[in-house]
């Protein structure tokens, strides 16, 4: 059922921001944004696009991630400026390997896309592996370059609050379960 829906309901969101660019709704604008949707997903369903097959979109949790992710920025944009207007270098730089617990694509590219955005912070790397050689089993680990290092849980507990509201929003709700369960041993750690 929900494959069913994703071809019609990514046609009418690319109707929509057809729409939404022109900044008017008329009639010419839709007829002309269905037609631009239709070529689009004409032409990148044969080529393959793929990474969208685990994603789901809940409105609610959407605007949650958009919220925080937002309020991120703000502060990370912050402590960036800050340290170019101050005298001393208060660098401390580290990579660090997050393991995530999503196996969607669109999920983990959000995820890297949303650090990579994040002043101070840069996705550098997704590695891939198939688990127990099933290819449909995909375990991924961001590699994530921060400014401002303190110490490894604190730079995993940042990424994973993160996966877990991106979970709630677009990811298989039986992933959740494992996000939390590491958050809260990061915790207990604390």
């Amino acid at each position: 059922m929900i494959s069913r829906l994703r071809a019609p309901s990514l046609l009418l969101w690319l109707a929509g921001l057809w729409v939404a660019l022109w900044g008017e709704v008329s009639p010419g604008n839709i007829v002309g944004g269905l037609a631009v949707a239709i070529g689009v997903l004409a032409v990148a369903r044969p080529v393959g696009v793929t990474g969208l097959e685990g994603t789901f979109f809940r409105p609610l949790a959407a605007l949650h991630y958009l919220l925080y992710f937002l309020r991120e920025l703000v502060k990370s944009s912050l402590v960036v400026a800050w340290e170019i207007i101050t005298p001393r270098s208060q660098i401390n730089r580290a990579i660090i390997a997050v393991p995530m617990h999503t196996t969607s694509a669109g999920v983990v590219t959000l995820l890297a896309n949303s650090i990579t955005l994040t002043p101070g912070t840069v996705t550098i790397d997704v590695k891939e592996w198939s688990r127990d050689g099933d290819a449909q089993m995909i375990d991924r680990t961001l590699y994530v370059h921060v400014l401002h290092f303190v110490d490894i849980e604190t730079v995993r507990r940042d990424v994973l609050k993160l996966e877990r509201l991106a979970v709630k929003a677009f990811g298989a709700r039986h992933e959740l379960a494992d996000v939390e369960a590491e958050l809260a041993a990061l915790e207990d750690r604390r």
